[in-house]
């Protein structure tokens, strides 16, 4: 497990161990039932066995009070109580004997308590055989003399202190008995608590310190990827302030360009008098050659009453000068830098208009395919840098979800079955290891609840099992617990249908780290978080009535650029899920995020 630590071990660990404490504790409750069951037949059966000591004792003295009457109203009163005695004294002998379910009784007499109840047996029915005799005497005649029944009174009397010695001995045995299931029952429990604490020290020593030793690992390397998702974004910054410099480089392209000639010759009214053989071949001028200047350049696209501007400067014997594009007969464009310039006659009036041009089509091509290339190429290192910042991305949540599942599933159950078995140990003698058992308990709690939140935190499973209103509703309650801030939750949206499981990530790692923001830095006392949509946009906003910042300090520090910060983190994830982020703040005003997700 320290070397190579791997779910699938820790899960039959973790069985084994759950399976030791179930049984300790199903025995140890099979065991202390049976015991409850057999003390409340000891305890009945040592109540009837003294009681019939008082019984043999009471029918003794009314023998005696019936032998000692002469009045007829007191014999029967006497006689009345002789019987119910006699018939409570016989059943009850019979069933500590044999059982009695009426009584309540389960025969359970040890081969001692038999013996002793034989060594009785002979008094018990003489005594029995004696009140018989008298009860039926004196229903016969109840002024019969007392001579009649004198004889079975001193029959009863005779038996009776052998009797009550054998009923003290049953008694005594019956306590013994007792006391030594108690002693054998409270050495089966020390047993059990050894086992028990040896069942505990295996998922310490098995379980949750390699356990801890992998969670450790895990955090490490998760740690390690973001450094590298850090890195990543910084080298994308530096990709897209390098994009203006390829841009300042591709104007250095070296491609040689002629020297300016006379391409035509027009009249002062743009109409073609001469061509150039250079010109002719360059445009592939044939049979189909313009006729006017300016018409020709309006039939390429260029709007008339900029081409009426440059016409209006040639009388004045000013020359136009720039780059034209135009299309040849064949359809390809040419780039051409032109110059277009009037020469006057002797009266000062424009006679020629001379077009002087050399073509710029070949250096034009150039610095547009070095353009492309170098797009093309800064363009595939910004998609690869966002694709690999996507995956670091996931597999961060990924790596979330799985220690929080393993923290959740594994030390999570392990905890609380250790709990259990805690609060299944009663066996504790003296107040020291009472209390200590108590912190134990109290300390587990804590330590559980402590997992639970930290597993909250990686990746609440109800993000995956219910979507991002519940679980949003669950974290403002439970940072309104844990700290002085009063975080709340409103949901305006209204969805029936579940989002994107990337987009739900985000969103909550985006409130995560504006309400940590808050908590940190802020100084606020509220936090609210709202949901809304319309019909193109989900819109997530956090606000909160904290002290604000200058927006364009924390620019020009950095906050917003690189990795680390929590705003340039929030930002990253909108853009991530195609989102719209906007920052408002302003010093003792409170600061507020706003988040826009298209619905696609």
């Amino acid at each position: 497990m320290s070397e190579k630590p791997k779910y699938e071990k820790l899960v039959r660990y973790y069985l084994i161990a759950l399976c030791a404490i179930a049984t300790s504790i199903i025995l140890s409750q099979i065991l202390v039932q049976k015991f409850i069951s057999e003390q409340k037949n000891d305890s009945r059966v040592i109540n009837l066995s003294g009681r019939q000591r008082m019984l043999s004792q009471k029918i003794s003295k009314c023998a005696l009070l019936l032998g000692d009457s002469t009045q007829s109203s007191q014999r029967n009163k006497y006689l009345q109580e002789f019987s119910l005695a006699l018939s409570d004294w016989r059943d009850t002998h019979l069933g500590l004997k044999n059982g009695d379910g009426n009584l309540d009784i389960i025969s359970r007499n040890s081969k001692t308590v038999q013996f002793l109840f034989q060594n009785i047996e002979q008094d018990h029915l003489a005594i029995v055989r004696a009140a018989e005799n008298i009860i039926h005497k004196l229903n016969e005649n109840i002024q019969a003399p007392t001579d009649s029944i004198k004889e079975d009174i001193d029959q009863i009397i005779k038996h009776e202190s052998a009797f009550l010695k054998g009923m003290d001995m049953i008694v005594f045995q019956y306590d013994d008995e007792a006391k030594t299931k108690v002693t054998n029952l409270q050495g089966i429990e020390i047993f059990l608590l050894v086992i028990s604490l040896g069942v505990i020290m295996f998922e310490i020593f098995f379980i949750f310190i390699p356990s801890a030793k992998t969670i450790k690992k895990t955090f490490r390397q998760l740690l390690q990827s973001e450094q590298k998702s850090k890195k990543m974004t910084l080298e994308l910054s530096s990709l897209y302030s390098s994009l203006e410099q390829a841009y300042q480089d591709l104007l250095e392209v070296d491609v040689d360009v002629e020297d300016f000639t006379i391409f035509a010759k027009c009249k002062a009214n743009g109409d073609f008098t001469y061509f150039s053989d250079k010109f002719s071949k360059l445009m592939e001028f044939e049979d189909n050659t313009p006729q006017n200047l300016f018409k020709w350049l309006q039939e390429q696209g260029y709007e008339g009453a900029y081409l009426e501007k440059i016409q209006e400067m040639m009388p004045y014997g000013k020359t136009w000068s720039g780059e034209i594009k135009v299309i040849n007969e064949m359809g390809d464009f040419v780039w051409l830098k032109v110059n277009i310039t009037p020469t006057m006659g002797d009266s000062g009036e424009l006679e020629t208009l001379m077009i002087i041009a050399t073509d710029e089509t070949e250096k034009k091509e150039a610095e547009a395919i070095s353009q492309e290339i170098n797009r093309e190429r800064i363009e595939k290192k910004v998609k690869e840098q966002q694709f690999r910042s996507a995956l670091i991305l996931e597999g961060q949540e990924e790596e979330r979800k799985r220690i929080s599942r393993d923290m959740h599933d594994g030390i999570g159950q392990l905890l609380s079955a250790m709990k259990f078995n805690l609060e299944g140990i009663h066996s504790v003698n003296t107040d020291i290891e009472r209390n200590k058992l108590k912190t134990s308990k109290d300390l587990l709690k804590n330590v559980i609840k402590e997992v639970r939140r930290i597993s909250f935190n990686l990746t609440p499973s109800a993000l995956s099992d219910y979507g991002i209103v519940p679980v949003l509703n669950k974290f403002c309650r439970e940072i309104s617990k844990l700290s002085d801030l009063q975080v709340s939750f409103e949901n305006q949206t209204g969805f029936l249908t579940r989002l994107e499981g990337k987009v739900e990530n985000n969103l909550y790692r985006i409130c995560q780290e504006a309400v940590n923001n808050a908590i940190k830095y802020s100084e606020a006392k509220e936090v609210k978080i709202t949901l809304s949509h319309n019909s193109q946009y989900l819109n997530l906003e956090i606000s909160d009535d904290g002290k604000g910042f200058d927006m364009r300090k924390l620019e020009e520090k950095g906050h917003f650029s690189a990795s680390g910060h929590g705003l340039f983190n929030i930002r990253e994830r909108a853009n991530f899920i195609n989102g719209q982020c906007t920052i408002f703040s302003e010093k003792g005003k409170g600061t507020k995020i706003s988040i826009n997700i298209p619905l696609d």
